[in-house]
């Protein structure tokens, strides 16, 4: 069989669609992905056939894969002001579930968006694939990077547990090696579901996750748990999941079993630690004392100018010198007259 083609709708490529009354306009060889070899999408004419478009209301999605993406506060926010200023623009993916039900493959973030902004329904691009074969079709549509490696161990395990597909299956399909699907399904393996689950909800970005909560489950899976429960659903950043770790390694029984139960005082007491102390007040002699130690310095520097007969063109013509020296002069002379009456009355 020959390589078909996927159209790159996930990129917010949506030339490519008409609505579901018209049809879809012809594929450009430009704007298509490959899709592998020997899957059920090798003839473009096969996946023009899957693809409508309809808006539906949202007690008609089933949502039962929200737990295979994270929650991102920082990327709603953004998600909320270009839906609220632009419109969906990007339609989610379902596939039908009968009785007038469709189970939401992609797009939570943006059902959840329009919903807090009040709208009655999201514009969906209905799959007419069977589950496992609309998770691949959304997966593979995805800008490269898009999911975090957690995100994928989930999306590989469901396809895996519930679906079952083989690894060399998943191999194929994804264009991946068989020791990249081991790997992303380790990360799914070794945490614990309580750090798992505090991913999904944002408290731990994906990336601390990998980085710091893999090896410290690996090395100590009790106290990386006590670690995430102690944390209270306080989000914390990557630098911060930086700090308690390496502070972990380091630490000795106690110290470790200090950080694991009290983590957020850990944190704000190093951050305590690093602010600067605060400047130390000068006393009124002293500030007065440096403040004419460097007036004497800039006369000083301005008398060698002038032996030097820098700027002498200037000074001759309607530069503004003579108005500036003039008002300088009045100053050096008011403050003459006030210094030696302090010295006078010393």
């Amino acid at each position: 069989m020959r390589s078909g083609y996927l159209p790159n709708v996930a990129g917010g490529d949506l030339s490519i669609l008409r609505s579901r009354r018209e049809g879809y306009r012809a594929f450009s060889p430009s704007r298509v992905r490959p899709w592998p070899t020997g899957s059920r999408f090798d003839d473009p004419q096969v996946v023009r056939g899957v693809l409508e478009m309809m808006d539906l209301e949202f007690h008609q999605l089933d949502l039962r894969y929200r737990d295979l993406r994270v929650f991102d506060p920082s990327g709603e926010s953004r998600l909320l002001v270009s839906l609220s200023q632009s419109g969906q623009r990007v339609p989610v993916l379902v596939v039908g579930s009968g009785e007038g039900r469709y189970i939401l493959i992609d797009g939570y973030r943006r059902v959840s968006a329009l919903r807090k902004l009040g709208r009655d329904t999201v514009s969906a691009m209905i799959l007419s694939l069977p589950e496992p074969d609309a998770l691949l079709f959304a997966y593979r549509m995805e800008r490269s990077g898009r999911r975090s490696a957690l995100e994928e161990g989930w999306l590989l395990k469901e396809l895996g547990s519930v679906h079952g597909m083989s690894r060399e299956v998943l191999s194929r399909a994804l264009l991946r090696s068989e020791s990249w699907i081991s790997r992303r399904l380790s990360l799914v393996t070794v945490l614990p579901p309580s750090i798992q689950e505090a991913v999904r909800q944002g408290v731990i970005p994906p990336q601390a996750a990998m980085k710091y909560f893999v090896p410290l489950a690996r090395a100590n899976r009790e106290q990386c748990e006590q670690l995430v429960e102690h944390l209270d659903g306080e989000r914390v950043s990557v630098r911060g999941m930086e700090t308690l770790y390496g502070a972990w390694r380091r630490g000795d029984a106690i110290v470790r079993e200090r950080i694991v139960t009290l983590p957020l005082l850990y944190l704000s007491t190093q951050e305590e630690m690093k602010r600067p102390d605060p400047p130390v007040p000068v006393p009124a002699a002293d500030a007065l004392r440096r403040d004419l130690a460097a007036i004497g310095g800039i006369c000083r520097r301005v008398r060698g100018r002038l032996l030097r007969r820098e700027g002498e063109a200037e000074i001759a013509g309607p530069s503004g010198l003579a108005r500036t020296w003039t008002d300088t002069q009045g100053a050096f002379t008011d403050l003459c007259a006030v210094m030696e009456e302090r010295l006078a009355g010393c």
